[in-house]
């Protein structure tokens, strides 16, 4: 629990404690808050970032708003947004199919093996998938549609997807250069799109739903459906509606992948831009950084409105009636304001649909259909025949006893488990498929690469490692710089700022809680323009200071949020033990916070450091020397400088992914054990 109320008066006494989260308000004041008001303030002139500032006043919200690129690129990121909804379902189904192993064992290895996907950078994952199932001349996507002839199937879907003619026309399509494929192609890529995250967070969801109620789910006799249906489903409901919530944001807010597999432009005439993208591009190739700035600004109001919609849904039970009524007419009248408007059709749908009143149709529909002849009395009739739940429970076990009945039961469930083992191993297969395919080819040329892509050849070209190490050891050694010493400011800065919320509620405490609150709603590339312009004025500009300091700035935030928790959890009598024998705040957390919190340390700085080391969007904005380049950043360049070489290129992605590898390997225990500790046990 958080500690004792401390009041002006006895502020004298813990002044030392303010001396704690100054680092904190100090970094997020100058890296995050003053690129915020700075944008806020620019969004009101026409300005370059330079020499040009012209008053504008609402000129630039009012072009976005009336531009259709602008919008239409909100359209992108809600159309993926609402694909990668449906890419929540493999990672959920596959979470049950693990669950309903018998065996512990079997559990533990298949998690084992989905850990396996999750430590490999999402863009060396995206990029494969650039280089090997998109290329147009021998990509796999195209020989599967020729091996497996479906381009009379495609064709026929092509009015529901607006492929038009890419399929019947001669030649193999261009997936990533074809403005009626790009979309597609943005949302085809990691499949089967198995997030590993997502099976564990559900894995560990399940795991938790007691055996008692499978049991009683079996005397019922309830099927393998019924009981995912009634069961699983309800209990881990929860999980389920967070991932969504951050899926649909992560989208909205993200350019990261587009601008991997599409490039600045958002694809061939901007097919697949987002906002994000839209306003970098406005502002670094355009020029246009007080309307970039307004784009970001707007980015940030809808995604602040989406999280708090968000956060009343989840609390919806404990809203009082009338403000649930106030609030679902509100939704409902701006989805029908969108859909007047022609902007976001899917947006305003997907309001309006959620907004209506469901309890009161089926109370109707129920109305109606009880007015109808005879109705009623076959529904008592229905009733007054109900088994009870004895009476299901023997008929259940006689039935058991049936010689036929038990010969089929082993049958089905001979057949379940086999499915069951089956589904899993085929999207193991085809999550690990890219990283079999960047190590086969990373020792072949171009020829053997041409010839037989998917199986190993000889000779082995073991040169194209050392081509490859002397493209990427420079950038490796800057990327482990940069995420190690990003990991360890970012761990003692959150670590202190943690202390202080938890040890005592300070004068102002509450405050600073609730401006570390909102930064965690607040989409940080909406802020990549005045931020580039600080970096600018400090002469950070090209250097790996920068990105040391805005990366733990921003890492600081969730990692002050997960901290206090568990520092929250350590017993006051050892703080009170330490008081009585005279030991400062300072010694306090360096004697009694620190050596219990390993575990929790360890699994924020593991976190931290492969968001650092996978970071490459500002890098990609703020580098400019090729000597200081990170490595996700060398690897882009990689795949347009040596595109023809795959050899090379494969092996560069493969040593890339080695560190990642490494450090998960060596701190698994200590992920798995922060993860789930809670409390420090007294």
């Amino acid at each position: 629990m958080d500690g004792k109320q401390i009041r002006w008066s006895q502020v004298k006494h813990h002044w030392e404690l303010y001396l704690f989260i100054i680092p904190t308000l100090i970094s997020i004041g100058l890296f995050i808050y003053y690129p915020a008001a700075s944008g806020i303030y620019h969004s009101f002139f026409r300005w370059n970032g330079a020499d040009i500032s012209e008053w504008l006043g609402f000129g630039n919200y009012i072009d976005l708003l009336s531009s259709s690129l602008f919008w239409h690129s909100f359209r992108n990121a809600f159309l993926l947004g609402m694909w990668n909804v449906v890419k929540m379902l493999p990672p959920l189904f596959v979470a049950v199919a693990i669950h309903r192993c018998s065996s512990t064992r079997m559990q533990y290895f298949y998690r084992l093996l989905f850990v396996i996907p999750m430590v490999v950078p999402p863009l060396i994952i995206a990029l494969i998938w650039r280089s090997f199932f998109f290329e147009a001349t021998s990509g796999y996507l195209n020989q599967l549609i020729e091996f497996a002839n479906l381009r009379g199937v495609l064709n026929a879907m092509a009015p529901l997807f607006g492929w038009g003619t890419a399929f019947s026309e001669a030649g193999r399509p261009a997936w990533l250069g074809d403005s009626r494929l790009i979309l597609t192609a943005c949302i085809v890529w990691g499949f089967p799109w198995v997030s590993s995250l997502a099976v564990l967070t559900h894995l560990a969801k399940l795991q938790s739903i007691s055996k008692d109620v499978y049991e009683a789910a079996d005397i019922d006799g309830v099927t393998w459906w019924s009981k995912f249906t009634r069961v699983e489903l309800p209990l881990i409901t929860g999980s389920i509606y967070i991932m969504l919530v951050f899926t649909i944001i992560g989208t909205i807010k993200d350019a990261g992948m587009i601008l991997a597999l599409a490039g600045f432009e958002g694809g061939p005439g901007g097919a697949v831009d987002v906002p994000a993208l839209f306003m970098l591009r406005k502002a670094f190739i355009d020029q246009k950084m007080g309307y970039a700035c307004a784009a970001g600004i707007i980015l940030m109001l809808i995604v602040m409105a989406l999280q708090k919609i968000s956060t009343l849904v989840m609390d919806w039970r404990s809203l009082r009636r009338p403000l649930q009524h106030l609030l679902k007419g509100t939704v409902f009248a701006a989805g029908l304001l969108i859909l007047v408007l022609g902007r976001l059709w899917v947006l305003g749908g997907a309001l309006v649909l959620v907004s209506l009143p469901y309890a009161l149709i089926a109370r109707s529909v129920k109305a109606a259909v009880n007015a109808i002849p005879g109705v009623t009395a076959l529904l008592e009739a229905h009733e007054a025949n109900a088994m009870s739940g004895v009476e299901r429970y023997e008929r259940t076990i006689l039935r058991r006893q049936k010689p036929l009945h038990r010969a089929t039961s082993n049958v089905g469930a001979f057949l379940l488990r086999g499915s069951k083992h089956g589904y899993i191993l085929l999207v193991l297969l085809f999550a690990i498929l890219p990283m079999y395919l960047m190590l086969i080819v990373s020792f072949k040329d171009n020829t053997q690469f041409y010839q037989s892509p998917t199986v190993l050849t000889h000779p082995i070209h073991t040169e194209n490692w050392a081509t490859a190490w002397r493209l990427i050891t420079p950038t490796i050694a800057n990327s482990v710089f940069l995420s190690v010493s990003s990991t360890m400011i970012m761990l003692t800065i959150a670590l202190m700022g943690a202390y202080f919320f938890a040890r005592q509620r300070m004068p102002l405490s509450k405050l600073f809680w609730n401006a570390i609150l909102v930064l965690m709603m607040l989409p940080m590339i909406a802020n990549l323009v005045p931020l580039f312009r600080l970096l600018r004025d400090l002469n950070l500009l090209n250097t790996l200071s920068a990105l040391i300091l805005v990366g733990a700035a921003q890492g600081q935030i969730f990692a002050i949020f997960m901290l206090r928790n568990f520092v929250s959890d350590i017993p006051q009598d050892l703080y009170e033990a330490a008081e009585i024998d005279g030991a400062s705040h300072f010694r306090q957390m360096w004697y009694i916070v620190l050596p219990v919190s390993g575990p929790i340390l360890g699994t924020v700085g593991v976190m931290h450091f492969m968001t650092a080391w996978n970071d490459f969007v500002l890098p990609l904005i703020v580098m400019r020397d090729h000597a200081r380049l990170p490595v996700m950043v060398q690897l882009i360049r990689m795949a347009g400088e040596y595109i023809k070489l795959w050899g090379p290129l494969m092996a560069g992605y493969a040593m890339a992914a080695i560190p990642i590898i490494i450090l998960f390997a060596f701190s698994m225990k200590l992920f798995v054990r922060g993860m789930t500790d809670g409390a420090v046990k007294g």
